[in-house]
């Protein structure tokens, strides 16, 4: 087991020192104010270490400008590296799937940033990376089903899955009808799922080193039950706040006086009953 885990924590030690110089670098000359990040409402995961996601990305970022890649291509590739998750996450590949997850689901943050360099933003483009993020995201939770086909927590991961699409979808049609900022409401959005989902993967086997075979599992049992009722209060408060936006943004609607029938007369000289 103590094998197992030294390319784990060489891996984390790459990521806490990259933590590091990114932290030296906005004491030095202040914080990165990435648009995209700075809209988005205070949730879970701080928009310091979004920012430090991106800077780490950048690189990469760099490479596809560079070499013309398609915005639409870096979309197909995330999701299919997040399906290739799934699998590996179905057959019980906890770690390599989460770290498999963390590398895809980054690329999918890239995509729109290349698009705006580039000069290639199409609706078409924004309509296939909304919906292959959802393709994505249940995917992964699908392999994570699997894996816990015999245990409760199968009912956390499908839980987490039907409110991640109740999330996006109040966003998307609650843009649609001109709810505004307020669409984007609630602390359990994409990034903070990817995160949860991929970190307790990856660090799995760190839970069984340390309190013995089978504690990897637990923890990722308790994660995901945490994602489950999060997501779900998020998909709730959103789908609230939404609601109340739209009706306080509809006109005043035009009442009428019930009818009674002591308003109405007949007019002998037309013959007819009015009020």
């Amino acid at each position: 087991m103590a094998e197992a885990t030294i390319p784990l924590l060489g891996v984390i030690a790459f990521l806490l020192a990259t933590l590091v110089v990114f932290t030296a670098r906005a004491i030095l000359f202040g914080r990165p104010h990435t648009p995209d990040i700075e809209r988005r409402e205070r949730t879970i995961l701080a928009k310091f270490f979004q920012e430090w996601w991106l800077w780490l990305y950048h690189p990469v970022e760099r490479a596809c400008l560079r070499l013309g890649i398609p915005p639409d291509a870096i979309t197909v590739t995330s999701t299919v590296i997040a399906g290739t998750a799934g699998v590996l996450m179905g057959f019980g590949l906890l770690s390599l799937g989460g770290w498999v997850y963390l590398f895809g689901a980054s690329f999918d943050f890239i995509d729109g940033r290349v698009a705006r360099a580039s000069g290639r933003t199409t609706r078409a483009g924004a309509f296939l990376d909304s919906t292959l993020d959802r393709v994505a995201e249940l995917l992964v939770l699908g392999g994570l089903a699997t894996t816990f086909r015999d245990s409760p927590v199968l009912f956390a991961a499908l839980a987490a899955a039907g409110a991640s699409i109740v999330v996006s979808y109040a966003r998307a049609r609650g843009e649609a009808l001109g709810a505004g900022d307020v669409a984007r409401v609630g602390g359990m959005q994409r990034p903070e799922r990817i995160v949860v989902t991929g970190v307790a993967c990856a660090l799995s086997p760190l839970a069984d080193a340390a309190w013995g075979a089978g504690s990897g599992r637990f923890v990722l049992g308790c994660a995901l039950t945490a994602l489950a009722v999060l997501t779900t209060a998020t998909a709730v408060r959103r789908t609230f706040a939404i609601y109340r936006s739209l009706r306080a943004a509809e006109p005043a609607a035009v009442t009428r006086p019930p009818f009674r029938l002591a308003d109405v007369r007949l007019d002998t000289r037309r013959g007819k009953a009015v009020r």
